[in-house]
């Protein structure tokens, strides 16, 4: 790689990471005034967030969503990405476009409408709502990472494995499913982060219990507080480690195997 190159990639990398580092580094900053120079090194800002039982309560709600919701769209992602790959269907080019439709509307233009949609079927917003919505935006990214998978499959293994006698659910189970393994856990974990990140359907849809998202959202509106940089932190290292985890037990199955 050229020197041009290198440092084109360093100014992208700077201007990613680089606002998270100033996050971090006030996250720690004595100082309730968030702006240089700095006046001391604390832990008092998460303190604060670790015992705000408010925002503990938002973080258990945005568990209680995100888990159902990546769940649910890794197996409709699946199925949806084996009709895509496998099976030769006459509708698959639309099926395929009105799949990925959520990526070409607008965020707030969906959350309107399934908010119409709900009052329209007489169904009070809850978490059940914040579930249903969230799965049809991030249904779109599961089932393009685990058709990217799938496309990279040997199709001989299939026809292999139908050769010696095994049934099309056999084949399935025995040669595909393992195959698509790392493919269903990326998806679940890209889910989950969308989830757990998601505002704008979480606003709409949410009632009485909202989720950690809309709680830091309103906190901003009123008060940038420093404590909010080290919820901020936390929130990020705690998808750092759920990406690490993921990365080791895709290692260890594949060490296994």
């Amino acid at each position: 790689m050229s020197r041009l190159g290198t440092l084109w990639v360093c100014l992208v990398f700077g201007f990613m990471y680089l606002p998270i580092a100033m996050i971090a580094l006030f996250s720690v900053n004595a100082s309730d005034v968030m702006a240089f120079p700095l006046t001391g090194v604390t832990g008092q800002w998460f303190a604060e967030i670790l015992g705000d039982g408010r925002l503990g309560g938002g973080f258990l709600t945005t568990l209680a969503v995100a888990f159902p919701v990546a769940l649910l769209t890794t197996l409709l992602g699946a199925a949806a990405a084996l009709a895509l790959t496998f099976y030769a269907t006459r509708f698959r080019v639309l099926f395929a476009a009105l799949l990925l439709l959520p990526f070409l509307v607008p965020r707030l233009i969906l959350a309107v409408a399934q908010l119409i949609l709900f009052k329209e079927l007489g169904v009070s917003r809850s978490l059940l709502t914040v579930i249903a919505g969230q799965s049809v935006i991030i249904l779109p990214f599961t089932t393009v990472i685990v058709a990217s998978v799938l496309i990279r499959i040997d199709r001989r293994l299939i026809e292999a494995a139908a050769d010696l006698g095994a049934s099309g659910w056999s084949s399935f189970r025995r040669v595909v499913l393992p195959l698509m393994g790392n493919g269903l856990m990326a998806a679940w974990v890209i889910a989950f982060v969308l989830s757990s990140s998601e505002y704008v359907l979480t606003a709409f849809l949410s009632g009485r219990q909202q989720a950690l998202s809309v709680l830091v959202a309103s906190d901003f509106r009123f008060d940038l507080s420093p404590s909010l940089n080290a919820l901020a932190v936390l929130i990020v290292l705690g998808n750092i480690a759920l990406v690490v985890i993921a990365e080791a037990i895709r290692h260890r199955a594949g060490r296994l195997n």
